[in-house]
């Protein structure tokens, strides 16, 4: 018989418009006394992230009960307004996060990261070193569409987010960064910086010698001049959400105790690492809270297919099932669950 068949009772996944009734039924017992509070701060220009007040009362209530909490993200592969620890900070304030200790796992520009042994499709992930000083980890996460990974939800909250450079760089590509000849001055700032001595000027302009390179991704932060290019579709969609899975499976690996809360609220058809403004596809739904990653990202996607009639289902030609499946296999969660609306009870 299936081990899953065995399960005495059926999972939980809880439903509320008030996040105040979402906090109330986490077992904050099974949390440690250092956690991490994982959030996705946004892009510089966009205006739909989470809500930093939802975050602020998680956050009030973990350190209410005297534990130690932060806000925990790593740097971004692109370059952007997160790229670096010193404008990462920055943008996560503006943006309304400045109400507690921020913590960027990756070190100043994504260097520092820890090796995990994870399995599947990427053998071995790089995360943020920063994570291992908690022990617990409450992953608040704005539920939304996306181009390449179909929706962003909790896996992409963690298995992305929690990455470090090359660890995002590991997971988007299977090649090494390259240099944009056009673009690059031969200033010789990538050469200082690569401890791997994978660079070096030919005619006055940089080159990455791929045999030599470790695919560390530092190069694309410090370079001047934007030339260091990231080899963007260089995997299939399928590739990209199993190493999604596989870093996220990293991540519950490295850290014991996890509690999941997607916000189904200011839903858009791309991610908010997209540095623009954009409009909801879906009426705002509610707030979902689980401690299956599985469970919470299926029963994101049921709900707001739900409400959309389906049509979140064709904002892009991505398999929307291909995370919860192969993570499925992976054991790392249940797809059939209990839903209770707290706000009926």
């Amino acid at each position: 018989m299936p081990w899953r068949l065995l399960l005495d009772k059926m999972p939980k996944v809880y439903f509320s418009e008030n996040i105040n009734k979402i906090i109330e039924k986490i077992d904050f017992s099974k949390l440690g006394e250092t956690v991490a509070i994982k959030v996705h701060f946004g892009e510089k220009g966009c205006r739909t992230y989470i809500n930093p007040e939802i975050v602020k009362k998680v956050y009030d209530k973990v350190t209410g009960l005297g534990k130690k909490a932060v806000l925990a993200e790593c740097n971004v592969l692109y370059r952007g307004s997160r790229t670096n620890l010193k404008d990462h900070l920055e943008t996560a304030k503006k943006h309304g996060f400045d109400f507690a200790e921020i913590d960027i796992l990756d070190g100043d520009i994504g260097e520092k990261f820890l090796g995990v042994n994870v399995g599947g499709i990427s053998k071995s992930a790089r995360l943020g070193k920063g994570i291992e000083r908690y022990d617990s980890m409450i992953v608040l996460t704005h539920f939304k569409g996306h181009m390449a990974s179909g929706y962003g939800g909790a896996f992409k909250n963690i298995g992305v987010g929690l990455a470090s450079r090359a660890g995002k760089l590991h997971i988007h590509s299977n090649v090494s960064p390259f240099i944009n000849v056009e673009k690059c001055k031969g200033c010789g700032v990538c050469i200082e910086n690569c401890k791997n001595n994978a660079i070096k000027l030919i005619n006055n302009k940089s080159e990455i010698d791929r045999e030599k390179c470790t695919r560390c991704a530092v190069c694309i932060a410090v370079c001047p001049e934007k030339a260091v290019r990231i080899p963007w579709g260089n995997s299939t969609s399928e590739e990209l959400c199993k190493k999604i899975v596989d870093y996220s499976y990293g991540i519950v690996k490295s850290v014991p105790n996890i509690v999941y809360i997607n916000v189904l609220e200011n839903i858009t058809e791309e991610c908010d690492c997209m540095g623009i403004e954009q409009e909801k596809i879906v009426p705002d739904i509610g707030i979902l809270l689980s401690s299956d990653i599985v469970l919470i990202d299926k029963a994101s996607l049921d709900l707001v297919n739900k409400k959309s009639n389906g049509k979140f289902n064709e904002i892009n030609s991505v398999d929307k099932n291909l995370q919860i499946d192969y993570a499925f296999l992976r054991e790392m969660g249940e797809k059939e669950y209990e839903f209770i609306d707290l706000d009926k009870e």
